[in-house]
């Protein structure tokens, strides 16, 4: 039982089994939590020692308990990485950008100590949304090549961004080809994101491996 649900069983049930270990029961509950002030620990030996019988005690022990549980009540817990040494590429899929992420993109991840991975180089069972979710999740940096506007970019650069106001570590790159942001521009949710712009294979090398190094240098910190 997480202290969450501790927290919640010891407010449904004031006095339960008995007032004596309810207060003990809360006691350690609190104290696990960092939260047994003084004037706390004096409601506690109150209740111990009179078996529950001063009820502005009961209720003020409660009242705690609620206090104690709204702080963590709105805390999301990031869902678990199966592997911190991952990173998710996010691109549309035509000849040059397959070109860029075996010629580029790979080299310089795996110069990382990372592995790489796009959903349509590998096998899969069930739902296609369901193993994109799955492989941005157990990852610690999304690439998102925003070059072609692709609307699947932008999906998987989002289940990242939401990844992100749970709590995960994942980090996120944006990427775009120089001359394509300068003709078409890209969504202008993202325009004012720090994205890199390149202008050749070397230039968008440079560039992505520096900033990784950033992102490395930052987790390990």
């Amino acid at each position: 039982m997480n202290k969450k649900e501790e927290l919640k069983r010891l407010i449904d049930n004031p006095l339960k089994p008995n007032a004596v270990e309810w207060a003990m029961d809360s006691e350690d509950v609190l104290s696990n939590m960092n939260l047994l002030s003084p004037e706390t620990k004096n409601c506690i030996n109150t209740i111990k020692d009179h078996g529950g019988a001063f009820k502005q005690y009961n209720d003020a022990l409660v009242a705690i308990l609620k206090r104690a549980y709204k702080s963590i009540a709105n805390v999301i817990t990031p869902p678990p990485i199966k592997s911190r040494h991952q990173v998710f590429v996010a691109m549309c899929f035509d000849d040059e950008r397959e070109r860029l992420y075996k010629d580029v993109l790979t080299p310089i991840v795996q110069a990382a100590n990372y592995s790489i991975v796009k959903v349509n180089d590998q096998e899969y069972e069930g739902s296609i949304i369901g193993k994109i979710v799955d492989d941005i999740t157990d990852s610690t940096i999304l690439i998102a090549d925003l070059t072609g506007n692709r609307g699947g970019v932008y999906y998987e650069l989002g289940i990242a961004k939401g990844l992100q106001l749970c709590n995960h570590p994942i980090r996120t790159i944006l990427t775009c080809d120089k001359a394509f942001f300068d003709d078409e521009k890209v969504h202008f949710d993202v325009q004012g994101d720090n994205i890199i712009l390149y202008t050749s294979d070397e230039d968008y090398k440079e560039k992505l491996s520096r900033r990784i190094q950033s992102y490395k240098n930052e987790m390990n910190g």
